[in-house]
């Protein structure tokens, strides 16, 4: 992959990016040499006009996408852009589509601010969906796939948001919908932080969505979670503590078929629900080495995980329920201000007991430029987990994990946001 960006005379910005297999090899639908040039002219501070041609060449698809619109920020707070596209591909035969976009942000005093987005996509006319070689397969050129292999799917999306900030309280929420003319979903998310002190603060969310396809399977989610921080500056141990409660459930599912809304590919059949308690604890500590001047220098980390469950699942007339547990540790030991090495192992225990997995292996970790982290390490042994794979990465093989820590000034430092 590789582009340029380019702003001339403060009107007009540039932009082309090209990709391409490093093999030569584009047999792939989604991996296609692309090649994409882009322009954005600035008409006034508060108009700018854009537009862009792509072209898209395989072993197993020939694409062309050309793109003209306008952004527009008619007053505080609010944008609105609209395009209008021609496609023509291989597989879907010509189609004219347009998009439109509104947002508006309106701050009601210093601490809270309410925002409103509208977005709809409609298609004009051109798409023979008999061209499809796989309809089951999205490409990745020339608009998308929805639901149940429906192309180019028109919909309207609408959402509802406030955000409260004070000096020790940050709350959001947000609404919204879709409509298409292959399925409908709605939800909402409420979250709420409180910060207790320099380091330590207690936050929780709240998610619940609802999705259906006409015709297809209907999917209820659910999902609350606490969480508890602990990280002084001054101090060398620190922990995060999240306990979860979640709820998912479908109906009318077909193993392999999309879920609702372009969801990813169903695994079960029928009915199917799932209910679960899930409490993660980690805990990091890092000692000291006392230097010859009095100071002392952190050499060495170490981490504990503890992760928990509950699960009651129904498939069916099947029930399965019982506790489980995953413990786990990393030990690391620095070379430099850049480079450490290091050594990761955990085990998790079935419901019941009656099982184990395992998965461990070193890792090497570099530190590129302050606030971030890259490890890349190997796990000879590994096992997949859904519920703490976002804690710790357990599965076998090679791994590469990156980590940034990051605020206003962070992003100034790389450089971020300036033309």
């Amino acid at each position: 992959i590789g582009g340029a960006q380019k702003m001339l005379n403060n009107k007009l910005e540039l932009s082309a990016q090209t990709e391409f297999a490093l093999g030569g090899q584009d047999a792939s639908t989604d991996f296609p040499a692309r090649h994409q040039i882009g322009a954005r002219y600035a008409v006034t501070n508060d108009v700018n006009l854009i537009g862009g041609y792509e072209i898209a060449k395989g072993d197993v698809i020939n694409a062309r996408t050309a793109r003209v619109g306008v952004d527009v920020k008619p007053w505080t707070g609010a944008r609105v852009s609209a395009s209008a596209n021609q496609q023509t591909t291989d597989e879907y035969g010509p189609r004219s589509y347009a998009a439109f976009g509104f947002a508006q942000s309106v701050p009601l005093n210093t601490h809270l601010t309410v925002d409103f987005t509208v977005d709809s996509s409609k298609t004009l006319g051109g798409v023979d969906r008999s061209r499809v070689l796989n309809p089951d397969q999205p490409v990745a050129s020339g608009g998308f796939l929805g639901s149940g292999g429906v192309i180019a799917e028109d919909f309207t999306a609408v959402t509802l948001g406030a955000t409260y900030r004070g000096d020790r309280w940050a709350m959001a929420g947000r609404a919204e919908a879709r409509a298409s003319e292959n399925g409908d979903r709605y939800g909402i998310t409420v979250s709420a932080l409180r910060q207790i002190g320099e380091g330590r603060a207690f936050g929780g969310a709240f998610s619940w969505y609802k999705a259906s396809l006409k015709a297809g399977p209907r999917t209820d989610t659910k999902n609350l979670a606490l969480s508890w921080a602990n990280r002084p500056d001054n101090s060398r141990f620190a922990f995060l503590n999240k306990l979860e409660l979640r709820e998912d459930s479908v109906r009318g599912a077909v193993a392999g078929a999309p879920g609702p809304i372009g969801g990813a590919p169903l695994l079960v059949s029928g009915d199917v629900s799932s209910k679960r308690i899930i409490n993660s604890f980690s805990a990091n500590w890092s000692p000291t080495q006392k230097r010859d001047d009095g100071t002392y220098l952190g050499r060495s980390e170490v981490q504990l995980f503890w992760g928990t469950r509950y699960v009651f699942d129904k498939f069916g007339g099947d029930d399965l329920k019982g506790w489980s547990n995953v413990v786990g540790a990393d030990i690391r030991f620095d070379l430099s201000e850049t480079f450490d090495v290091g050594v990761a192992g955990t085990v998790r225990q079935g419901s019941g007991g009656r099982s184990f997995s395992y998965s461990g292996g070193p890792s090497i970790g570099i530190a590129p430029f302050k606030n971030a982290y890259v490890s890349v390490g190997y796990n000879v042994l590994g096992f997949e987990d859904r519920d703490f794979e976002d804690s710790r990465y357990t599965r076998s093989g090679p791994y590469v994990t990156l980590r940034l820590k990051f605020d206003q000034t962070s992003l100034a430092g790389l450089g971020l946001g300036r033309k």
